[in-house]
């Protein structure tokens, strides 16, 4: 198994622009953004209970089915708007990654519903340890929904602090 921070580089063909070389996104990277979005999932799903005259003694004491299933039914949105409109979540986008599909282009709504219909048994068999098992084992670092939707996460290029002029404005 490689080292667990840095991985090999992949390169994606494109048609009209020389190969583009991108790396997958470290584990503990993606561990990161996993635990922001369930922090922001957990304040939304409070924030809708709370709204629906659920109390907060009985919130601390129901862990069953009835919360799992509404929470999934939280994540599945959240994850597949924001991936599909931005290539990244809240989370990803703290952690400085974006998700790419196969050539090369920011992830789709298409793709991010693939992806994001596999998150479930990502999931299994508890809180994402068949996708961190999987993204371990996998030569370009994908989960489960990578691999089902041809999508890899990558992290985000880091801009050009002195950029060069524009040349049209000096003429």
């Amino acid at each position: 198994m490689s080292d667990w921070h840095e991985h090999k580089e992949i390169t994606i063909d494109t048609l009209s622009a020389p190969p583009v070389k991108i790396k997958p996104a470290p584990l503990t990277r993606r561990i990161t953004a996993v635990v922001i979005d369930s922090l922001v999932l957990a304040v939304l799903w409070l924030i809708l209970s709370l709204a629906y005259g659920r109390n907060l003694a009985r919130l601390a004491v129901i862990v069953y089915y009835p919360v799992l299933g509404s929470l999934a039914i939280m994540t599945f949105p959240y994850y597949f708007v924001l991936e599909g409109l931005f290539a990244a979540t809240i989370g990803k986008s703290v952690a400085k990654l974006t998700v790419l599909e196969s050539n090369g282009d920011v992830c789709s709504f298409g793709a991010s519903f693939k992806r994001n219909l596999a998150r479930f048994a990502d999931w299994l068999p508890l809180l994402y340890i068949a996708g961190a098992i999987a993204v371990l084992l996998s030569a370009d670092r994908q989960r489960m929904g990578d691999r089902v939707a041809g999508t890899i996460v990558t992290q985000r290029p880091e801009r050009d602090s002195n950029p060069p002029p524009a040349p049209f404005l000096f003429h």
